[in-house]
């Protein structure tokens, strides 16, 4: 399994934190977004982590170089220029690269070591991680499912939901025609500017629709805003040996 990182946005709602910094490279508990997503990752055991930059691309340049040398997985960094637009530029950027079963992860997410158990197991199609912890708001990504457990629908601005989407997507092998082309008709609908959570969306109108995997129960932080980054950091500095 190969994991891809999406890691080239701005973080502008992160204010003066990422006015020079990606939101990469911020530091939750001492150690950046990047650092942690990469550490994740290693625990499933990857053939190779993708790890694509743009805003302040040299700085995340750097972060993985550091990073390498603790890293078994190779370490393959890739460049969106148009990280401006949205991040579904940045998934088809790392889109030569994949050739094999993949998992896309976002970096703002800080998941606990747990939870890399309920990833590592192979996933037969297109698969949605979620979970039922939280009392979603606003700009919560939110997860309708059909009797069967699969996507029905995928939005922030869902008003019926039954749990919440956690920023990670497991594609298999025999998926990939049918994820990528679902990619493409995004990218026409919608244009540069839309998110990765559309494709799910798109696939749960298909005859495919992607099934759900639940991670309810063990615990994940979000890093979108400057309120969540000091949530997290303390969350983490009280008790690090669960987020290490």
């Amino acid at each position: 399994m190969q994991v891809v990182l999406l890691a080239a946005g701005l973080g502008s709602r992160l204010g003066e934190l990422t006015e020079r910094l990606p939101k990469a490279l911020i530091t939750v508990g001492g150690e950046t977004l990047l650092a942690r997503a990469v550490r994740f990752a290693e625990r499933l055991a990857p053939s190779e982590l993708i790890v694509v930059g743009g805003f302040g691309f040299t700085g995340v340049g750097a972060e993985v170089e550091r990073l390498r040398p603790q890293v078994g997985a190779p370490l393959r960094l890739v460049h969106n220029e148009h990280f401006r637009d949205g991040n579904l530029i940045s998934l088809l950027s790392a889109r030569p690269h994949v050739r094999e079963d993949f998992l896309l992860m976002n970096v703002d997410h800080v998941y606990r070591p747990e939870i890399a158990d309920r990833v590592a197991p192979p996933a037969d199609e297109v698969t949605a991680f979620v979970d039922h912890d939280r009392v979603l708001g606003a700009d919560d990504m939110k997860v309708e499912r059909d009797g069967q457990g699969r996507v029905r629908a995928i939005a922030k601005t869902l008003t019926t939901f039954d749990c919440g989407y956690v920023g990670m997507t497991r594609v298999p092998t025999a998926a990939l025609p049918r994820y990528w082309a679902a990619a493409e008709t995004v990218l026409a609908d919608a244009g540069r500017a839309t998110h990765v959570e559309r494709i799910l969306a798109h696939l749960a109108t298909s005859p495919h629709p992607p099934v759900c995997r639940d991670i309810s129960g063990i615990g994940w932080l979000e890093v979108d805003v400057r309120d969540e980054r000091d949530l997290a950091d303390s969350t983490i500095r009280r008790d690090p040996g669960r987020w290490s």
